[in-house]
């Protein structure tokens, strides 16, 4: 695997995976090293065709539902680490490594564009010299509805809550609150109080007008900033 030169990783297609091992609408696959995988339906065939899994060491985990709408996502892990991905909106272009009993989970309804990495590894330790105790983050936990920008970088310790933009290229370890903006490297909140849709209103109308017009409640979604990022 091109993407991992250092590490030994096996690989393998989660669309034939699930065909080989697979049924009813679902999988629930472990392995004789204890490692699992799961893919839960709904089930797009055409979104498995394009992830691919890539394990080593024992004790790994991977939970997979209802990936659709998506080109290309790769997920790594080794050595007792857990991955899960629910239910994206779209997936453009998303590599996922886990290490050392480090964890990535991602809530439902997200946006991923292309080139977006999340990396977490337990596998250094970074100490304190005056009283000895860790100080490195551990894993990334991703909330509903996230939009992460192209080339984004999330890395161990990022926390970004429900409804929130990560821009373009940006680089996260820390803490995002709901329904923010947030961009830079490292990336910092721009803008609190604020929702993103997949639809664009081509008029400069609110959107709360067009909701209004149109007959259809507030979204849940719509809600704001409940702490400064």
């Amino acid at each position: 695997m091109n993407q991992f030169p250092d590490i030994p990783l096996f690989g393998c297609n989660a669309f034939e995976l699930y065909k080989k091992f697979g049924g009813g609408g679902g999988l629930d696959y472990t392995s004789e090293s204890g490692t699992s995988i799961a893919i839960r339906g709904p089930i797009f065939d055409e979104s498995l065709k394009r992830t691919r899994l890539f394990l080593t060491g024992r004790g790994n985990s991977i939970v997979i539902e209802g990936i659709r709408s998506t080109k290309r996502l790769d997920i790594a892990c080794a050595n007792g680490s857990n991955v899960v991905v629910k239910s994206p909106e779209t997936i453009r272009g998303l590599t996922i490594f886990c290490s050392h009993g480090s964890f990535a989970r991602i809530g439902a309804g997200c946006m991923i564009a292309r080139d977006v990495l999340i990396y977490s590894s337990r596998a250094h330790g970074l100490y304190s010299v005056a009283d000895g105790v860790k100080r490195s983050k551990d894993g990334v936990d991703i909330g509903e509805r996230v939009w992460l920008g192209q080339g984004a970088r999330i890395l161990a310790g990022a926390r970004v809550g429900n409804g929130s933009v990560i821009g373009s290229y940006s680089v996260l370890a820390g803490k995002i609150f709901n329904n923010c903006a947030a961009a830079g490297n490292p990336c910092r909140v721009t803008t609190r109080d604020v929702f993103w849709t997949g639809r664009t209103i081509a008029t400069k109308e609110s959107y709360f007008e067009t909701l209004k017009r149109e007959r259809k409640p507030v979204p849940a979604f719509i809600k704001y900033t409940e702490q400064e990022g």
